[in-house]
Order: structure tokens, then sequence, then C-alpha cells
């Protein structure tokens, strides 16, 4: 028996009942969004601009902000940063007393016992560990860090813990160091009075010559008659100006009145601007005085440099040949010197105990082996 295809109109029947089934399930069955509640969408609107540099500078400071929170159960309370990384600095051997806390932040502003910022030996590699980094001289040309951090001027002394290094020298390099004038100080000065009188005077030919009396000399090297003008032949001395001057006075205990001699002549030393006026047969001390300078480096440690006033100084490490400075004056403050040369006048500071402890130390030397 042979198998017949179904009638056309048969298939029509069959597949329009399977359609309306299919129809039927799409309308009891809930959809895809129905069940997840998700659904998809076309991006629409336009594009996002471009930024601009300026955009992200005014921002900067946003983006640089920290994150911070808030405990739920407290929002007055303070704000706590989400993430806080800080970097501690950690020397013991800097601060063996304790006095000092010996792990601090490495915030910029931690400073060395010296007062040298630790941000500044950072900069140049400069182990700030070192129980003696203040006074070592890396570069060895005489001048310890905290000399070359604080770079001081001629005249000027300053504290490194005021400082923040932005004039500085560079410690390692030998040619980058403050004037070496600048380590120049005033140890300590000495009066050295001597007795001087005006003790009489003459007039010849219209021309004054005038005796002038030092108590302290020899007879045999007392100086001869002496006009305006003419060299003293101590310490300096030219003889000044001369004042006659006769005043008519009533004796107190005679109650007469008599003329009495008030005349004056002035010693003076031009090279320093200095001068003394010795009243008439009247015994006076010289103002005179001896400097004691000292020179702030490791070779001149225990070295005094002792000039009288009026005198030239040679400061060391300045040859005879650049300058030598003449001592014009020295007092609690300090003292003046000034460049025969060029005759700039400099003020040299007073010395304090502690600058000693600036000075280079010695460079440590291996301990030698045993055999």
């Amino acid at each position: 028996m042979s198998f017949k295809s179904p009638e056309p109109i048969v298939l029509a029947v069959a597949l329009l009942l399977l359609a309306g089934t299919v129809a039927g399930l799409a309308l009891y069955f809930p959809s895809l969004p129905d069940l997840t509640g998700v659904t998809s969408l076309e991006p629409k609107g336009r594009v996002a601009p471009k930024l601009k540099p300026e955009d992200v500078a005014a921002n900067t400071a946003t983006w640089n902000a920290p994150v911070l929170w808030t405990a739920p159960d407290k929002p007055d309370s303070q704000s706590y940063r989400l993430f806080d990384s800080k970097q501690f600095l950690f020397y013991p051997s800097l601060y063996p007393n304790g006095a000092t806390p010996y792990i601090v932040p490495n915030d910029g502003t931690a400073r060395s016992p010296g007062g040298v910022l630790l941000s500044w030996y950072q900069k140049y590699g400069i182990d700030f560990t070192s129980p003696t980094v203040d006074r070592e001289d890396p570069s060895g040309d005489g001048f310890s860090n905290i000399v070359k951090y604080k770079n001081e001027p001629v005249g000027a002394k300053y504290k490194a813990s005021d400082l923040d290094g932005s004039k500085s020298c560079n410690p390692l390099d030998p040619q980058s160091h403050p004037a070496y004038l600048s380590r120049l100080r005033l140890q300590k000065y000495e009066a050295r009075p001597f007795r001087i009188q005006f003790k009489g005077y003459e007039q010849v030919d219209g021309v004054y010559e005038f005796q002038i009396y030092l108590q302290d000399v020899p007879s045999d090297r007392q100086p001869p008659l002496k006009k305006t003008g003419d060299p003293l032949g101590f310490e300096d001395y030219t003889v000044g100006d001369f004042h006659l001057n006769i005043v008519n006075e009533i004796d107190p205990n005679t109650h007469v009145a008599e003329d009495v001699d008030k005349s004056t002549v002035t010693l003076v030393k031009p090279a320093i601007g200095f001068s003394v006026t010795l009243p008439y047969r009247q015994l006076l001390d010289s103002p005179e005085s001896t400097a004691d300078f000292v020179m702030l480096m490791p070779t001149e440690v225990d070295k005094v440099l002792k000039v009288p006033r009026g005198k030239i100084l040679t400061v060391p490490y300045i040859t005879a040949s650049d300058a030598q400075y003449l001592v014009i004056e020295a007092n609690d403050d300090g003292a003046k010197i000034q460049d025969t040369k060029t005759k700039q006048v400099y003020h040299i500071p007073k010395l304090d105990s502690g600058e000693w402890d600036e000075v280079p130390v010695p460079a440590q030397t291996a301990a030698p082996k045993s055999p």
C-alpha cells in the first residue's frame, strides 16, 4: 500500500491551530522585563565635551582633598579620612637623652637637633640619622652642613630653626659655601688705656707747639714738642686742632676773679676716624683697646688674632693680596673693620659659645685591625 500526502487543506488547518496555540502561550507567560525588571535602552543625547586644561586646574584642589567619612550613629562627630597614609622618620641616635621624640611624621616640618629641616638633608641624599649630621662636612671645604644651610651673610647670625633652606648652599659642592669673612667673630676686646696729658704749649713765630706727656713712657722716650699735623709717635696718633680758651672765673676758695686756661688739643687717628680731646693739664686715660678675633673654621680652632684698634687684621683663608682689614673699633656688640682696598666697613658679630659646635667635626678614621 502506498502512502499519500495529506490534502493541502488539512495542512493549512494544522498550521492555523499551531499558530493559535503559540499565541495563547505568549499571552499566558510573563515577558522577560516582567520577570527581571531589567530593560535595555539605546544611548541617546549629546556626546560629553572634552576636558579643558583650565577645568582640570580648577578641580585639582577638589581631587586632592581627602575622602572623609563620619560614623553613621554620630553624624555630628568628627570626620575621618577614608585612607590616611603617612611616612614617619625614625632616628633615635639623634636624641640620646630622650628629650625630643625620635619618631616624627615626615610632613616637611621635622628638623635636626640643630634646626635643619630633614627634608633638606633628604634632598641631597644625606643620612640625617647620623648623630653628628649637622656638623659633618661631606664636601670637605671646611663648612659644616648646618653652616651651609644657614648661609649667613657677613655680619649676620641666624638660627637654623628660623630658616626654610631656600637660601642655603649646596652641602655636596666644595665651591658652594658662605663668604669666609662671615665666619669671623670677635671673641673679646680688652681696654689698653694709657695715661696721657696735654701738659703745655707755646707759640713760636705764630705757630703753636704742644707738649704731650705720656705717663707710662720713660722720660727718654717722651715725644718732643709737636705742632698740629705732626705724628705723635705713639699709637698712630696725629696732633689735631688746638683751641685756645681762657675763661675768667671766680675762684670758689678766694672768691677772686681770675683767668682759667681751658684750652684743648685733639689727638686723632685719621685712618679710623677716631679722636680724643685733651683738656689742658688734665691727666686722662686714652681709650685704647685690643680686639681678639677667632675664625670659625676647623683649621683655626684655638687660634686667636689679637689686633689693636687702628691696626691691620689679616683674615685666614683670605690672602693679604686680596684684602686687609683695618680694625676701627670693638665693643660689647662686636667689631667694625674696614677693607683697606674697597673702604667697605663690615660688622663682625660677637662670638656665642655655641657657635664652635657648628665647626665641622674631624673626619672619622677606621680603627686599626687586630693582627
